[in-house]
């Protein structure tokens, strides 16, 4: 009998042998006693959480014996499983006496696996699991109040999660400082010398492109916060952005406009660009379920320089609305001839229609506009209850990027809560959370998994504001 076919039917042996105890140890408890942390669903993140948090407990043997042996773990690709089952192996060994019963089913589990040619990151990643989460953002420069605003929120989310589950997650921070290729290298240290197989960041959507390519080389899990580049999502399937798209976006001006007015009508000034059809799309979709109509659309060149016949054609149709989609340039140009043919217009739009940077006549012309945002903003009881824990926790009103912070965190959480342990788990979890339309799933775009919308705002004095203090649609 060769070596190898000792090794699998001792393998095997091992396996029959666990199938026939699992049954004794199905009674481990998700929380012992009151106040005790809550455990993932599903038995594979429990027993993985215990063995984390407990590896020297009477019961590890058992634990880590019936975790290599379940069906989640047999479906991991070869290389995760044998690192899964080699750790599993070693946590129930170190915690067996010399006359347990379950330490020759875990010599036997471990005999296949310990000399197998297992890179060590795989070793790494499955002696921590998902509890450490790395985050490469800027903390000094010139972004640095964004950067640390941002991991303010993250880490409220993760504090929720740590008081009331397990297992303990931790955060991994890295300045970036603004820099793409600083922040690469520090994503690289985290993924290779830290076990880690998660990373959050960058804020900037040029830097984050390093760090999506550092991830999906080795199989971990990128979040990107704040990028908008939809050619991220081409860099692998495990790259997912907390980004308000073209369709959220539309849903969130045209919910507004149908609460303020049901039944109302609006009309669309449109610029001729590819970019902007796409939103007069989703805006006309929108309208349609939300049962806005639209009177018409009119077509602007992107140049813009004489828009008198197209608003006078809109005009014509009396909507209650306008919504103007156009470049910042082109907005520039026609905003001042909306106001002068269609004095008291209500004028709506997207992050165009922000008068930063505009000539005088412009901003002026843009004053009481109300724009949504590609910036998220809770609504409800979560935006009361994080704004009271976020001012407690940093005596200050929280951010948009606070926000989008702790937006991030509970999708991490989440997954983890519902239980993710590997990388390749973690994005399973993590695409139930996508938007559910064509654009969501390509560029896998996070639905925030608590009520949130994109950030309504109005032109006020030449700058954007918010409209009542609350921020919410």
């Amino acid at each position: 009998m060769t070596r190898a076919d000792a090794a699998r039917r001792s393998a095997l042996a091992a396996c029959a042998a666990i199938l026939m105890l699992t049954t004794t140890w199905l009674a481990v408890p998700a929380a012992d006693g009151a106040g005790a942390k809550r455990y993932p669903a599903g038995r594979a993140g429990l027993l993985k959480a215990r063995l984390l948090e407990e590896p020297t407990a009477a019961e590890a043997p058992k634990w880590a014996l019936e975790y290599a042996s379940l069906p989640e773990i047999r479906r991991l690709d070869p290389p995760t499983r044998a690192a899964e089952r080699l750790w599993a192996a070693r946590v129930g060994l170190a915690a067996a006496g010399k006359k347990a019963p379950e330490r020759k089913h875990l010599l036997a589990l471990l005999a296949p696996v310990e000399n197998a040619p297992i890179d060590s990151i795989l070793i790494k990643r499955a002696a921590w699991g998902l509890t450490r989460i790395g985050v490469v953002v800027p903390l000094s420069g010139r972004y640095e109040r964004y950067g640390k605003t941002f991991v303010n929120g993250l880490r409220l989310a993760v504090d929720d999660h740590n008081r009331e589950w397990s297992p303990t997650l931790h955060l991994i921070l890295h300045d970036s400082e603004g820099d793409p290729l600083i922040g690469a290298r520090k994503a690289r240290w985290l993924l290779k010398d830290h076990g880690v197989s998660v990373i959050v960041g960058e804020l900037l959507t040029a830097n984050t492109a390093p760090l999506a390519a550092a991830t999906q080389v080795i199989g971990a899990v990128l979040l990107s916060p704040s990028a908008t580049n939809e050619r991220l999502a081409t860099l692998g399937d495990g790259v997912f952005q907390l980004y308000v798209g073209t369709g959220p976006a539309a849903a969130a001006l045209v919910g507004h406009l149908a609460k303020e007015r049901p039944r109302g009508t609006v009309g669309l000034l449109v610029a001729a660009t590819a970019e902007d059809s796409v939103r007069a799309l989703a805006v006309s979709n929108a309208c349609r379920q939300a049962g806005v109509g639209i009177v018409a659309v009119e077509r602007v060149p992107e140049a813009g320089t004489d828009a008198t016949r197209p608003i006078a054609a809109l005009r014509a149709k009396k909507p209650d609305a306008l919504i103007l989609l156009a470049p910042p340039k082109t907005v520039a140009v026609v905003a001042p001839q909306i106001v002068s043919g269609w004095k008291g217009v209500r004028l709506y739009g997207f992050d165009d229609l922000d008068p930063e940077g505009m000539p005088r006549e412009a901003r002026e012309a843009l004053e009481g506009a109300t724009l949504f945002l590609s910036d998220y903003a809770l609504a409800g009881a979560p935006r009361d209850s994080f704004e009271v824990h976020y001012r407690r926790a940093y005596t200050e009103a929280p951010t948009r990027m606070a926000v989008r912070g702790y937006l991030a965190g509970l999708a991490l959480t989440r997954g983890i809560e519902g239980g993710a342990v590997t990388p390749s788990m973690l994005r399973q979890a993590l695409r139930a959370q996508l938007y559910e339309t064509s654009e969501g799933q390509v560029l896998r775009m996070l639905r925030p998994v608590i009520p949130a919308f994109a950030e309504r705002a109005v032109v006020r004095g030449g700058r954007t504001a918010s409209p009542s203090g609350d921020g919410t649609p």
